[in-house]
């Protein structure tokens, strides 16, 4: 619980609040920014021509009014009658009120007519006046002085290609400065409104879109709080704990999802339950079963040894082995295959091993392999009702005659291999046979009759018992070990005693398998004949 309320933060209806707020005072303040640019570019653009235009018409006066004043000045200078220049020149000062001054000097620098007459006889002594006074050609220069900034025009006044004088008139920018003011002046009043105006639209949609945020967030948020509550109660054990639907969109989907997945897991809980049940039943019928199996410890007994292997595919097998002594020194093994695995063939096996030990315990050990065979038929009949069968196998050693009595009810035919005798002087070699007997699975029919054979036996001869299941599974490729193998296996280590040669047939099946579950019980039984 720590953990927790750790982890808790803000609500979600409060980061909705606050989220939508903060884009709605983004995108107002972009929309102000944009305002702002769209608007000075305006001015911008207003004042830029307004300068273009005025500074042409300018231009085109000056250039105009220098080159008519050098027309009139060229004959008084050549003449030197400067009485008639200097009452023309102020004129065109008077005429013009954006003329500052209109003046005309001589080659060396001497004012010969000025528009302030007190300047007439005068050298030029302000710099612009200077400079203008060096041009050879028309020009015009913008320039500051103590009055404003100035737009000054000269044009010399030649007479045969010689300079004999120079034409100066200065124009005043302050119309230019006055516009231009204003038009700043336009722009700081229109950025200011501006930005009161969106400032109130910016608070206006703020407060609009706030109160819409938290209206829809309490809209939203309210069932998913309801569907965290319900999920908290779940989560604390609460299995009936169901929400309530009143929506079909996504949220009502979510709902409908949370109350199937309750409904699922309190099945899986209960198949849970169910399942834990079973497989502790599972367990205790394993650990029955173990019990109809001998261990796999030798059972050494004089002139044999019998080692076996049983290893279920489920918890529970339908595979069955056993190794009795019976009277006059003789020896039972009998192996058995279910059709199927699992508990019902479990219990067949069971039906087996108790019907087996009643047999022996009647007969006190003096019994036949048709017998035993048939009273095992009998009693898998009426057990099973024909729904499972079962294959087996039974055989008697008498290790005195030194035979094995055997009769065969569907099983696979066990395996008999005898050193053969060479006939070329070579080394002994591992001759391969079978004990084949025919006859009825147990429980296929009510009255079924079995064939008993007898095979001698030999000091050295191997006898090995199986189900299918050793040559029937398969490994990762899909292919099955097969009889083939299996042979090999056991013919590799024939010479060895039984517990060993268990120990490396099954190490070559299990690398042969690999890690694939088997699909059927594997049982193995392994016997040696002695002297």
């Amino acid at each position: 619980m720590a953990t927790a309320e750790k982890r808790r933060g803000s609500s979600i209806s409060l980061k909705m609040i606050l989220t939508t707020t903060a884009l709605i005072i983004v995108v107002v303040t972009l929309f102000g920014l944009i305002n702002y640019s769209l608007m000075s570019n305006v001015y911008d653009e207003q004042q830029r021509l307004l300068n273009e235009t005025f500074l042409a018409a300018i231009t085109k006066r000056g250039t105009v009014q220098t080159r008519d004043l050098v027309y009139a000045a060229r004959a008084p200078i050549l003449e030197n009658n400067y009485t008639g220049l200097q009452g023309f020149v102020p004129e065109v000062a008077k005429g013009d009120p954006e003329v500052v001054y209109a003046l005309v000097a001589d080659k060396d620098g001497t004012i010969l007519a000025h528009s302030d007459r007190v300047n007439n006889s005068k050298p030029v002594t302000d710099p612009i006046g200077v400079e203008m006074l060096a041009v050879k050609d028309a020009a015009n220069k913008r320039s500051q002085s103590p009055g404003g900034e100035l737009y000054v025009f000269a044009r010399p006044v030649e007479q045969e290609g010689q300079r004999v004088g120079t034409v100066v008139i200065a124009y005043s920018l302050r119309v230019l400065a006055e516009q231009t003011s204003r038009i700043e002046a336009e722009r700081a009043t229109a950025s200011s409104r501006s930005l009161l105006r969106t400032v109130a639209i910016g608070l206006i949609f703020a407060l609009f879109g706030t109160a819409i945020a938290i209206f829809q967030g309490l809209r939203i948020s309210r069932p998913i709080k309801m569907l965290a509550w319900r999920a908290d109660q779940l989560a604390r054990g609460d299995l009936e704990s169901r929400v309530e639907i009143s929506s079909t969109d996504e949220i009502g989907m979510l709902g409908e999802n949370f109350n199937y997945m309750a409904d699922r897991l309190v099945v899986l809980m209960r198949e849970t339950a169910e399942k834990a049940t079973l497989e502790k039943e599972l367990e205790v019928a394993r650990a029955i079963q173990e019990t109809l199996v001998p261990s796999s410890d030798l059972v050494d007994r004089k002139y044999v040894k019998v080692a076996g292997y049983f290893l279920p595919a489920s918890q529970c097998g339908g595979d069955w082995w056993a190794v009795h002594d019976l009277a006059d020194d003789k020896v039972l093994v009998i192996i058995g295959d279910v059709t199927g695995h699992g508990v019902p063939a479990a219990m067949i096996t069971a039906a087996a091993k108790a019907a087996c030990d009643t047999i022996r315990a009647v007969t006190q050990g003096k019994l036949e392999v048709t017998y035993l065979l048939q009273v095992l038929n009998r009693a898998i009949f009426e057990s099973a009702k024909r729904k499972f069968v079962m294959t087996c196998f039974a055989s008697i050693i008498d290790t005195k005659a030194k035979t094995i009595t055997y009769a065969n009810a569907g099983h696979n035919f066990p395996y008999l291999l005898r050193k053969a005798a060479p006939t070329d002087g070579s080394a002994a070699t591992q001759d391969f046979q079978v004990l084949m007997a025919r006859g009825n699975r147990l429980g296929d029919l009510e009255d079924s009759t079995y064939t008993e054979k007898t095979q001698s036996l030999e000091s050295g001869d191997v006898l090995v018992w199986y189900t299918d299941g050793i040559v029937e599974c398969e490994n990762d490729r899909g292919e099955e070990y097969g009889e083939k193998r299996f042979r090999a296996a056991i013919k590799k280590v024939a010479d060895s005693e039984p517990i060993p040669m268990r120990e490396a047939v099954v190490g070559a099946a299990s690398q042969f398998f690999g890690d694939r579950p088997r699909k059927d019980d594997i049982t193995m039984v392994f016997a040696r004949i002695y002297s």
